[in-house]
Formats: structure tokens, sequence, C-alpha cells
């Protein structure tokens, strides 16, 4: 039996899987930037009771800050211990070593393009990166609530959503920045902008921008592939169900890369890890897989 884990800054996923099937899953809370050790918090969330173990694929978003004591650890449990990106679980599930571009737009946001080799865009961190994301549509929504919260700006429905949502804006800065989830709690409120988008038009204006920059990762990310050949494309994550955010990509994509074909990816995230646990060779993501054995 193998462990795939798909593990993202909001939510993490543990699946028990077999010949590259998952068959069971269990879901924790996820890890945020700021919260001490992610290692240790892998560790933490992975708990015990899995049994004897082949092999580990861990598909993360969030960089290890000891991935030496983490794979240690593991081996523990495991024979063997694959460590990437949940970028590249998500390609594998999508397209399973096939060429292709997927993009995984969550909290965070990168795209993975392979054709006779790999190249990843963005996926930098919310500091510098991740246009189009989860806490990029949120922090823009919060850059318009505050703007109309102290009279840069006429205050509009992102203003009186903040409120609803956060309670007391003047106290806001003090509790966020120091809270341990502050990345989570930004990316969640692109909800209210989509949901705002809808009639609001600096919301609307947010999200269709955010679509904009999807669409240009993942064209950046297609570069690999020769003029005039179709480029399989496929997304994962929860964003781009949003359909104004959706359509917005879509309609950017077919400027930048006319022979995109989007297809539904046959796998998410938690799949591709599955799959790559089982795998007898790890193929085109092998240059971004660290493995280790018992």
């Amino acid at each position: 039996m193998d462990l795939a884990i798909d593990g993202g800054q909001t939510g993490l996923r543990l699946g028990l899987a077999s010949s590259g099937r998952v068959l069971e899953t269990r879901e924790v809370a996820g890890l945020s930037y700021a919260e001490g050790s992610p290692a240790a918090a892998i560790i933490e969330r992975i708990g015990t009771g899995w049994g004897d173990l082949d092999t580990v694929c861990l598909g993360l978003t969030t960089l290890v800050d000891s991935p030496a004591t983490l794979t240690a650890r593991l081996l523990g449990i495991a024979r063997r211990v694959l460590l990437t990106t949940d970028v590249v679980t998500s390609h594998a599930g999508a397209f399973a070593g096939a060429d292709g571009v997927v993009l995984a737009a969550g909290t965070g946001a990168i795209a993975l393009g392979v054709r006779s080799g790999v190249v990843q865009v963005d996926g930098w961190g919310h500091l510098y990166g991740d246009a189009g994301s989860g806490f990029w549509i949120g922090s823009r929504g919060m850059d318009a609530a505050f703007r109309g919260h102290d009279g840069r700006a006429e205050p509009g429905p992102l203003t009186r959503r903040a409120r609803e949502v956060f309670g007391d804006l003047n106290g806001l800065p003090r509790r966020l920045y120091l809270s341990s989830d502050a990345v989570a709690r930004i990316a969640r409120f692109a909800v209210h902008v989509f949901e705002l988008a809808a009639h609001d038009p600096t919301a609307r204006a947010i999200v269709t921008s955010a679509g904009a920059e999807l669409a240009g990762t993942v064209a950046a990310a297609a570069r690999g592939f020769p003029d005039g050949t179709a480029v399989p494309v496929a997304w994962t994550g929860r964003l781009l169900r949003d359909q104004t955010l959706r359509d917005a990509f879509s309609a950017e994509l077919a400027r930048r890369l006319p022979h995109a074909h989007v297809t539904p990816a046959a796998g998410d995230s938690l799949a591709g890890a599955a799959f790559l646990a089982a795998a007898p060779d790890l193929g085109p993501y092998r240059s971004l897989v660290t493995e280790a054995h018992r």
C-alpha cells in the first residue's frame, strides 16, 4: 500500500492507495506559511495507523524547512519517499506523464508544461507571485475594502463585506498579521470577491484580471510546444469553478494560446501522487522529484 499526500495551504489530503488508485481519504488542516516548522506540521498531520507502507508520495504547496528531517521520519513508516510540489502531482493526475500543461490554481497558482522537457511557471508564493490565485484575488479585494474604509475611495460592496467577514477593520491588521493562518484567511476572502463580481464593477475587475493572469501563466508554461501545435491544457483546484473567472481565463487563453485544447483533468493532485507512488519510472517528472529509500 502507498500513501498519497496533497499538501495545500488551506487543506491537506491523505489518500491510502494501491496500484495507483486512491482507496481511502482523510482531510486535515492545511499548512499556512506562518505555521512554525512545515516539516513538523506534516509529520504531525500524517499521524499513525497507516500500516506498513511501500511509498509515501507528497505533493506540497508549502516550502519544507527541513526536507531531510521530513524524509527521515517518513522512512520510518515507508520503504520509499517521493517529495515534490503539488503542480507535479497535479500534472501526473491530469496527464499521467503525457504532454500537456496543467494549471494548479487554489490558494496559490502555478503551471507545469511537459513537452520533451518541463517548464514550470509561477508558484513563487504570496509575497511576489501566485498571480491570479485565491490569495491574489482575496488580497486585492481587501485592498479595495480598505481603500473604501480609510477614505481613499468611496466605500463599496467590498468594504461592507469585509466588515461583515472580519469585523472592525481598524483592528484587523493587528489580528491578521499576528495570526498563523493569515494567508489562508485572505485567500478565503476570494469567495466573497467572486460573489460580489456579479454586480460590483470593482470585484468584477479583480476577477477578470485574475483570469488573465492565470491564462498568461499557462501560455508561458506552453512555450516548449512548437508554434501551431495543439496544446492540451487542464486545470486543477477549486478556483476555476467560478464561472466569471473561468470565462475571463478562457478568453485570454484563446488570445494568447490559440491552439490550446482545454480538457478536464483525468485526476487531481491526490490521484497524481498515487500514480507517481506506483509508477515504475518517474518519467518527465524525475528532475522535479526528490526520492529516498530506506
